[in-house]
């Protein structure tokens, strides 16, 4: 349920999410973090549903990208911004997932502390980034940029929304626009991420991981609309930072 919600909102689902298990179901961060990228399962689910419109442009689209994919089109410019966004991702998260956040076998007021850092950074830049009004074209440039940026999402705490949204911002993006495109890059590399996961033994496919998968999706379905308006008018730095600091005083007392 707060997977369901909290997605569409740049407040790092996965930071809250994580805050749970530590703190009410004993997991240890490693633990939590991918338990939290499962339960993206079901919003990139409802994300797709949502997105279906687009979706099926690009796949419709895809035979003649592969055909001709320098040719200047919304499609073949959106394909591109995709597949190397999702490449960067991969690239650059695996490694901090497998060598990092994976050995974090903290648990309590450590890691506690750790996602409420993570946090403030999150809200500090969000709160600073640039809304500037104003149409830009989709570059490699910036494809590159944010899919080296949304492989840090896998750190609990680091909103995926939150800081590819930023720099599409910071890129003179209009706001409504990079909300979009931040989604859109979301499913190939949640996709991804959660064949890599499987395939790795990081999650056991039974009747709680997939009912878990399932109330994601629904409560996703059913926030997703409303909470993209909310999340494309109101900046939300402010909201990281308190839950940032109030998570970082909760594990020093």
């Amino acid at each position: 349920m707060v997977q369901g919600v909290s997605e569409w909102l740049p407040i790092s689902s996965e930071g809250i999410n994580s805050l749970i298990m530590v703190n009410f179901f004993g997991k240890t961060l490693a633990e939590a973090v991918v338990y939290s990228i499962w339960l993206h399962t079901g919003t990139i689910l409802a994300a797709t549903v949502y997105f279906r419109a687009e979706v099926l442009k690009l796949l419709e689209n895809f035979p003649l990208y592969v055909k001709n994919p320098k040719k200047d089109t919304d499609e073949n410019r959106l394909t591109t911004f995709l597949i190397a966004s999702t490449a960067l991702t991969g690239i650059i998260g695996l490694p901090i997932l497998l060598f990092g956040v994976d050995r974090a076998n903290f648990s309590g007021e450590a890691a506690t502390a750790f996602i409420g850092l993570l946090l403030i950074f999150t809200g500090l830049l969000q709160k600073y980034s640039m809304r500037p009004s104003g149409k830009r074209g989709i570059t490699l440039k910036d494809s590159a940029l944010v899919g080296g940026l949304q492989a840090f999402s896998v750190l609990p705490g680091i909103s995926r929304s939150g800081i590819t949204t930023s720099a599409l911002l910071l890129r003179k993006y209009e706001a409504r626009s990079a909300l979009k495109l931040s989604f859109l890059m979301s499913i190939p590399a949640v996709f991804a991420a959660e064949v890599g996961l499987v395939l790795l033994g990081r999650i056991t496919i039974d009747a709680c991981s997939l009912l878990a998968v399932a109330i994601s999706f629904v409560f996703g379905l059913l926030t997703i609309s409303i909470l993209m308006e909310i999340a494309g008018r109101v900046n939300f730095g402010n909201f990281c930072i308190f839950l940032g600091l109030l998570s970082f005083a909760a594990a020093l007392v």
